[in-house]
């Protein structure tokens, strides 16, 4: 097996190196395009990674933009995500002297005595990044990176960087070492744009809870180096302008999670400078599974900064389908109850058929009832959708048509215990106790093993 690992690592290395063969006999002008047609392509076949990305732009322009614009900036990051992707394995293989004449730099005259943090993002032409030490060379540059599974990969990494005078350092191995360049005077770059999952403090992005990495407020905090947001705008046919904003000084009270959620904000900023750069088709807003609940877990951080006002907190939609009778319902109702106030941006809706529907319009926790009767697959889909785009789907006791709608609906997480050839439309599996035969502490469980508490309740 491991024999087996090591050749496919390999051979996927020399499939890189083969292409990074071939883009290095393009011009970057030609690389750039070849590119731009690839991103087309993967605008028009990847239905998923398009619709997500379009997710992610409603999310963060829906107040500003018409659903006309969104799907024309969408179109265009495909495009760009695919023409920088090119020209920057080109530009990887480019003297510096040639890279800099497509390049325009708004660098600050004024610059910081001491180390600084560069923060930055996939925004734009990022291997760019790695050429900063060439232009401001009285400094010394290093970046904070994760280990590539793929040793081969990684190995080669390490050298490209090296090559353009960047020192690496892993974030799990070598924390002191980026802790003692920095205080002797270097420059790291971070990227504080990649979800941080389980690690993260839950902070707004956009608005909506995100897990966000303290790793950049911490080691500015720990050092007193001032953090320099970063972004790369495209400007044109292999053309970029990498634009540096005022320094970001620590607090004095050190806290990481206001830091944390002033870089945000920052990030932000960048990412509206030229939105179509940005990589909408990541899913950064991503929960965790199996808990997509908070309360659990008392390690599971959310943040909310003091001047935020919580009414611009978007909500995480999750759908309960109900059982079909009222005396199954009301069973899960503790549960429901504790699935609300799992998180803080909880919204509840239930999908239930007539013959249930009256509890759940009573029930404070539920904000919209969906009831249904003799709808078809494809109509109860279609009203699913209409109401709103959910985010999970939970069953407490899943039936064929409800579990063919919620799926053809597009839901991201359905939850539901393993039943049968049913069990292929869920995706999150809560295994079934042996030890508990009660339908009110069953479902309690259920709710459990995607992150509510349920202290007191059972």
């Amino acid at each position: 097996m491991q024999l087996a690992v090591r050749v496919w690592h390999y051979c996927s290395y020399l499939v890189l190196r083969l292409c990074e063969g071939l883009i290095a006999l393009l011009p970057i002008d030609g690389a750039f395009v070849l590119g731009k047609i690839g991103g087309e392509l993967m605008y028009r076949f990847l239905r998923k990674r398009r619709a997500m990305a379009l997710a992610n732009l409603r999310l963060a322009f829906s107040a500003e933009m018409s659903e006309t614009q969104l799907q024309a900036l969408n179109r265009k990051h495909f495009q760009l995500l695919g023409a920088n992707f090119l020209a920057g394995l080109k530009a990887s293989t480019m003297p510096s002297e040639k890279i800099w004449e497509r390049v325009t730099a708004d660098i600050p005259k004024e610059r910081p005595r001491i180390g600084w943090l560069a923060l930055i993002s996939h925004l734009g032409s990022w291997e760019l990044f790695s050429h900063l030490a060439e232009r401001i060379p009285e400094y010394r540059f290093g970046a904070v990176y994760r280990r590539l599974y793929n040793p081969y990969l990684d190995l080669h990494l390490r050298k490209t960087r090296a090559k353009s005078g960047t020192a690496l350092f892993d974030r799990y191995d070598d924390l002191l070492k980026c802790v003692r360049f920095l205080r002797e005077g270097g420059v790291v770059g971070i990227l504080i744009d990649q979800r941080a999952g389980r690690a993260g403090v839950w902070m707004p992005l956009f608005g909506r809870l995100a897990s966000s990495s303290t790793l950049a407020a911490t080691l500015s905090i720990r050092t007193g180096a001032p953090a320099l947001p970063i972004a790369i705008e495209t400007c044109g046919r292999a053309r970029w302008k990498i634009i540096i904003l005022d320094p970001v000084f620590p607090p004095e009270d050190g806290n990481t999670e206001l830091f944390t959620a002033r870089i945000n904000r920052l990030l932000e900023e960048m990412i509206r400078l030229s939105p179509a750069d940005w990589l909408w088709a990541h899913n950064r807003w991503k929960p965790n599974r199996p808990a997509l609940l908070f309360t659990r877990d008392q390690r599971r951080r959310v943040f909310l900064p003091p001047d935020f006002d919580r009414a611009r907190l978007v909500p995480f939609r999750i759908l309960i389908v109900s059982p079909n009778t009222r005396e199954a319902a009301a069973t899960t109702l503790p549960a429901v109850r504790a699935i609300q106030q799992g998180r803080p941006d909880a919204w509840l809706a239930v999908l239930a058929p007539g013959d249930s529907a009256e509890i759940w319009r009573d029930t404070s926790e539920i904000s919209r009832t969906i009831e249904f009767n003799n709808e078809s697959v494809f109509a109860l889909a279609s009203k699913i959708r209409r109401i709103a785009e959910f985010d999970a789907a939970i069953f407490f006791s899943p039936g064929w048509k409800t579990a063919l709608a919620v799926w053809r609906a597009g839901i991201p997480v359905r939850v539901a215990r393993r039943c049968g050839a049913m069990s292929f439309l869920f995706n999150l599996h809560p295994q079934k106790p042996k030890d508990i035969s009660d339908p009110i502490r069953l479902n309690l469980r259920l709710a459990k093993s995607i992150g509510a508490n349920i202290d007191g309740l059972s």
